[in-house]
């Protein structure tokens, strides 16, 4: 019997072989990396794009998902990349909308404050108090400077004008106030949303939002 000879082939790749396999290769992974490069592009505009409708104009958010209702009036949860909303909508409570991370909870209970105390606060450190009370929930006491159809006016005032300071708290429904009166103390349930420094003819001033007798 014969016996037939298996003949390894060895194929032998030239320098153009190989240049041409690199050549091939660099086109590929140039498209992945800008695809990738696009989706980071257009995901930091989609979250950017949401903090400052949130934060500036009070409006959405527009990429996140709704994942809860609570059972208050309303209050809904949302979840973007990376950040977190809550729009609150309290029957008669906290009616503000917060931005942050996604371990920031659900806060419902206002920091108790005198117009009094505010007054001080905010007369010996402007700066620090600004940014300890900004975008804050607060119950404030004091009494009535004036009485609008849609806004409560408190005020704190010394004779001197040194620490006298008005509080704008325009009111987030329609309210019955004829069982209020100028001079009067009462306490309002709303959100800081600046301050505004004394001039030649205003005093100190805090302006509210979304604001509730009690």
């Amino acid at each position: 019997m014969s016996k037939k000879k298996n003949k390894i082939v060895e194929k032998d790749y030239g320098m153009d072989d190989i240049e041409m396999e690199i050549i091939e290769e660099e086109p590929r992974a140039k498209i992945i990396m800008n695809i990738i490069f696009i989706i980071i592009i257009a995901l930091g505009i989609m979250i950017i794009a949401d903090v400052v409708c949130v934060i500036k104009y009070d409006k959405g958010p527009y990429f996140a998902i709704r994942t809860k209702v609570y059972d208050d009036g309303g209050t809904e949860v949302y979840y973007g990349l990376g950040y977190k909303v809550i729009k609150y909508h309290q029957e008669q409570g906290r009616r503000d909308t917060q931005l942050g991370l996604w371990t920031m909870k659900y806060n419902t209970k206002p920091t108790e404050v005198e117009a009094l105390d505010l007054a001080i606060e905010f007369r010996n450190a402007p700066e620090d108090t600004a940014k300890k009370y900004a975008h804050q929930f607060v119950r404030i006491t004091g009494r009535i400077y004036k009485i609008k159809d849609d806004e409560i006016i408190l005020r704190y005032h010394d004779p001197d004008d040194y620490y006298t300071l008005k509080i704008k708290c325009p009111l987030a429904e329609k309210t019955d106030l004829s069982s209020l009166e100028k001079g009067m103390e009462t306490t309002v349930l709303g959100t800081i949303d600046s301050f505004t420094l004394k001039t030649k003819k205003n005093p100190n001033q805090v302006n509210m939002s979304n604001c509730f007798t009690e």
